[in-house]
């Protein structure tokens, strides 16, 4: 609670000096030093009608602490909101068996091996979970469900690493992607 009560409370200072911390002040040019408008046709006409240059106004003393704060602040928000790992438990975890709703749990090892056989043996085509064959279709479970037959369930997967079809399910690819049918 009260962890979540600093947070609110860096957010809210953040979001009340944001306006005044990092917004530069608005100006007519009577802030501009006459220096930096010596170039200006601004410059030219005051010189030519006698104008002297009018003095900067100053920003109050206290807007750079208050820019410094902000930038804290804001800092502190996003190191404590900041991502941090996935805290997903293995056994949270539901894999689809078949398509009558049966489903599995995978133990961590199981997890390891599947992950190591992927990387060794399908990661070469299927890079980031995408397609290289056809980029529409990605490893995701509704590309999956979007097959036919479907790929979504562990049966499903077997079935096409045994005999691979196309995501159409119309033409036979056991050439070009490794199966046990073309072993």
């Amino acid at each position: 609670m009260s962890k979540f009560a600093v947070v609110c409370g860096v957010a809210g200072l953040c979001l009340v000096s944001l306006s005044t911390g990092f917004v530069a002040p608005r100006s007519n040019g009577a802030g501009v030093s006459a220096s930096a408008r010596a170039g200006t046709a601004e410059a030219a006409a005051e010189a030519w009608a006698g104008v002297e240059p009018e003095a900067s106004s100053e920003a109050p003393a206290f807007a750079g602490a208050l820019r410094l704060l902000a930038g804290a602040a804001l800092g502190a928000v996003l190191l404590v909101s900041s991502a941090g790992p996935a805290r997903a438990d293995l056994e949270d975890t539901l894999i689809p068996v078949d398509g009558k709703g049966k489903t599995a749990t995978l133990t961590k090892e199981q997890l390891v091996r599947a992950k190591r056989l992927f990387n060794n043996a399908c990661a070469i085509c299927h890079v980031g979970g995408g397609n290289r064959t056809n980029q529409n279709v990605g490893l995701g479970m509704e590309e999956l469900q979007g097959g036919l037959p479907t790929r979504a369930t562990v049966e499903g997967i077997v079935n096409f690493l045994n005999a691979p079809v196309t995501y159409d399910g119309l033409k036979d690819v056991s050439e070009t992607h490794p199966s046990i049918k073309s072993a």
